[in-house]
């Protein structure tokens, strides 16, 4: 129903310009004096500049207010939906490495912090491993270290806390 108005009205408007755009060429031509001055001693050219004058803050008003009307009734007012997405914690596990991966799973495991010392206990990981692995992660925000004795306490950033661990 909105659109079959907008459309009319938008028909209505076009009908209205093609008929000012056509009257008013030959309302000029036809207002053109022939003489210079009329009955009354008055300049005819002065008198048509005059209405002139006058004419064209109205054909501009016209303009402006057809322009108006055509943006209101042709632009779709879009409704914006908010979809809430949930976290996804294979998804953000998915991002890392396979070493790095290791890390993060055994610190989700302490429930969002271990010992580095802990960490390089794992298979396949050495202390220099675990090290340069725990820089990488700490230099991209994931994680956060802190000193910890003679070895690192690493703690799962803030957000990838709530993320991954329950």
């Amino acid at each position: 129903m909105k659109n079959n108005l907008k459309v009319l009205l938008g028909f209505i408007a076009l009908v209205v310009l093609f008929v000012l755009l056509y009257w008013l060429p030959n309302f000029v031509s036809q207002t053109n004096p022939t003489m210079c001055t009329d009955q009354s001693g008055q300049c005819e050219h002065e008198a048509r500049m005059n209405l002139l004058t006058y004419l064209i803050p109205v054909f501009i008003a016209i303009g402006f207010v057809l322009g108006a009307a055509a943006f209101y009734f042709f632009t779709e007012n879009k409704k914006v939906e908010y979809v809430e997405v949930k976290p996804n914690p294979e998804a953000v596990l998915k991002l890392l490495s396979k070493e790095e991966r290791k890390v993060v799973s055994k610190i989700v495991e302490e429930g969002g912090k271990a010992l580095q010392s802990e960490i390089s206990l794992l298979d396949g990981m050495g202390k220099v491993k675990a090290h340069r692995i725990i820089d990488r992660l700490v230099d991209r925000g994931i994680i956060e270290k802190e000193q910890h004795g003679k070895t690192n306490l690493v703690k799962l950033s803030k957000e990838l806390k709530e993320i991954l661990v329950k």
